[in-house]
């Protein structure tokens, strides 16, 4: 029973509940898988689990473990949205020992990388770039200029690349519309700025019409070959088989084991 002597107490502790509640029911889990193989040979690279945390509609966690071909997880990337084209992030891979990433230490932003075992890290300070854009955040940076892509006109993306301790500035622009797995696409290519660009073929991504999901990937992998150069590797997503999940699961993915294999 309420008193007089009790009420605020009582209905604060009844507020805070009732916020605890609601901020629970408004996190949101979802996971999809991906599938990498070779471009030219189309031979099975890796797997990819992915696990979205989205907290009151706003992506605010991904988890991607990488697996072999048995299942077995072999690296891990953990993406927090400090910024949702700037995410922190950490990827491991214990295959080869290789490490990069991007860290917050208060105010302040680094990033890193770690070529295998036995090399040591490298590192420095993200530098303040405006328009910014660090790894998975490449996907809010198409959502953010996508009426901009589909009139055809290229936009200039500034992606910071750990490995190189830098940014690189790129252009990406929209090929054509697609179809892909039945469903369709729009495809756009991300290619380096200048002279560069006419060199490199750059990375071709295709994202589904109707809500902008990244459904395929042709370039250059995260991950590394025995020789430590980036895979050449075409990945589809799975985003059609995208389903809702859990909490334990993510707690699984981000607590998995991590063991080296063949690739």
């Amino acid at each position: 029973m309420i008193t007089k002597a009790n009420h605020p107490a009582a209905v604060g502790a009844l507020v805070l509940a009732l916020y605890s509640v609601a901020a629970h029911a408004a996190d949101e889990y979802i996971e999809y898988t991906g599938t990498a193989t070779a471009r030219q040979k189309a031979d099975f690279l890796y797997g990819e689990r992915h696990v979205l945390l989205y907290d009151d509609g706003r992506l605010a966690e991904r988890t991607v473990l990488y697996t072999c071909a048995d299942g077995a997880p072999f690296a891990r990337k953990s993406v927090h949205y400090v910024e949702a084209a700037a995410p922190d992030f950490f990827f491991d891979d214990v295959s080869n020992g290789m490490q990069e990433g991007v860290r917050s230490e208060g105010t302040s932003r680094y990033m890193f990388f770690r070529g295998g075992k036995l090399d040591a890290e490298k590192r420095a300070p993200v530098p303040s770039v405006p328009g910014l854009v660090v790894d998975a955040g490449f996907d809010a940076f198409i959502q953010a200029h996508w009426s901009e892509l589909m009139k055809d006109k290229e936009v200039p993306l500034h992606f910071l690349v750990p490995s190189r301790l830098q940014v690189m500035n790129f252009e990406v622009e929209h090929l054509r519309a697609d179809r892909f797995d039945g469903r369709p696409t729009e495809v756009f290519r991300m290619k380096l700025s200048g002279i560069l660009g006419w060199l490199f073929s750059g990375i071709d991504v295709a994202y589904d019409t109707a809500d902008h999901q990244l459904v395929h990937y042709e370039g250059l992998s995260d991950l590394r070959d025995a020789s430590g150069d980036n895979l050449q590797a075409n990945i589809t997503f799975h985003a059609n088989q995208r389903k809702p999940s859990s909490a334990q699961a993510m707690t699984e993915v981000e607590a998995a084991p991590l063991a080296s294999c063949r690739r």
